[in-house]
């Protein structure tokens, strides 16, 4: 999880796209309007407008449609209308159109998303979210569920001590992963002048689930381009996958055993599989890949934990609207991202009717939040070769961390 709600809620109210946007009766539309005159003159020097300037209707508010092309680099130009509009009550937005630049006015200035929390209650759900995770994380390495759950109603001391012993290194590992992961979207965002809250812990104290729904931010404050969006977010998956990473080669390498894992076996399953990228970290440290499949489980809890963590990140990359890898792919492809979140759509679907159950939640949840990436205020400002580089390395990387059927029976 990351800040999908809010910046989905945001751009969805805040950055119209111009095939959504209706146009306002024949009479208005060719009528003298002033401000329309006032905002096209704010444009001199900035866009060499072509042809006709309309007028629209948008819920935000009036929108004025400018098309021509620019005078300016893209990042110079919007910073420029930024200057001249805000004055005037409008916000502008950079978008392009066939072969024409198109700036596009919106009535009134985008609202910060107000969201005022303690320090308290992101504390208290992270308490939450350690003990849920330290419960489930003992039931997956070994202890009966049906033993946690007594032992939690007698307090009996000498059942949660081994609970503690087996559950918190599960626990550490796993929100230590999800929290970097989270904190690399916070910091993006705040190099980047975006309000954004701290991480919410999410805790789920059910059994046969790793404890927690991961971790969200939200953001108050919009991605002015691409840049911005690319590395926000993108920032998140690379930090997490930086701790995972040495995580799982510590805890393939420590010298534990778990018990026999009855949760796993109660769920149907009894081994893990995994991706090229941990299979070749595995025989790298150790150099024993045959039984991996099997040892993640039976092993130090570490190594599950950062076993989900690499798992939840490869989920997070998906090319799905508003999910980090939807931002990415957006960034790096613009518009040509929506074939692209269709037809990672199509294979969720698929494989949650042919391979993996879990799929349908993820083709759920990309419904819920989205497929169509919003375009950012500014969709005209280049990302650079650098940030291209990475881009593509990271969507290698996507197919190096993620595979078909995480969990599989077989003895």
């Amino acid at each position: 999880m990351s800040l999908n709600e809010s910046y989905s809620d945001l751009s969805k109210t805040h950055t119209p796209e111009l095939s959504n946007v209706p146009p306002v009766s024949p009479d208005i539309a060719q009528s003298i309007d002033p401000k329309l005159l006032q905002l096209r003159e704010t444009l001199v020097g900035i866009l060499a407008v072509e042809g006709e300037q309309h007028a629209y209707q948008q819920r935000v508010g009036r929108v004025y449609i400018f098309r021509g092309h620019l005078q300016l680099p893209p990042e110079t130009a919007y910073a420029t209308l930024v200057e001249r509009f805000k004055p005037l009550g409008y916000t502008p937005m950079l978008q392009r159109e066939h072969d024409e630049e198109v700036v596009l006015a919106v009535e009134g200035d985008v609202p910060y998303r107000r969201i005022n929390t303690r320090w308290w209650l992101h504390a208290a759900l992270l308490l939450i979210t350690i003990i849920t995770t330290t419960v489930m994380g003992a039931a997956l390495t070994g202890m009966p569920t049906n033993a946690i759950i007594q032992a939690l109603q007698t307090w009996d001391t000498s059942v949660l001590w081994p609970v503690v012993r087996d559950g918190l290194p599960f626990s550490l590992t796993l929100l230590g992963i999800l929290g970097v992961h989270e904190m690399g979207h916070y910091v993006a965002a705040r190099l980047h002048k975006v309000k954004v809250t701290l991480p919410f812990f999410i805790p789920v104290p059910v059994p046969y689930t790793l404890g927690t729904l991961g971790a969200v931010i939200f953001i108050k404050s919009p991605l002015i381009n691409r840049r911005a969006l690319f590395d926000v977010g993108i920032a998140g998956p690379l930090a997490g996958l930086i701790v995972a990473i040495p995580l799982y080669v510590i805890g393939l390498n420590a010298q534990q055993t778990v018990g026999f894992p009855t949760a796993w076996i109660q769920m149907g399953y009894s081994r893990v599989s995994n991706p090229p990228l941990l299979q070749g970290l595995a025989a790298l440290a150790n150099g024993d890949i045959a039984n991996l499949d099997r040892y993640v489980l039976y092993g130090h809890p570490m190594a599950l934990a950062a076993w989900f963590g690499v798992l939840l990140t490869g989920l997070n990359l998906l090319p799905i609207g508003q999910f980090d890898g939807g931002h990415v792919v957006y960034a790096l492809f613009g518009r040509r991202a929506w074939p692209i979140a269709m037809a990672t759509f199509s294979l969720l679907v698929l494989g949650g009717v042919m391979a993996w159950t879990a799929w349908l939640i993820w083709a759920f949840m990309g419904l819920l939040t989205g497929l169509r990436h919003p375009p950012p205020h500014d969709d005209l400002t280049p990302l650079g070769i650098r940030r291209t580089v990475l881009g593509v390395i990271t969507i290698v990387l996507f197919f190096l961390i993620l595979v078909p059927v995480p969990f599989y029976s077989g003895f």
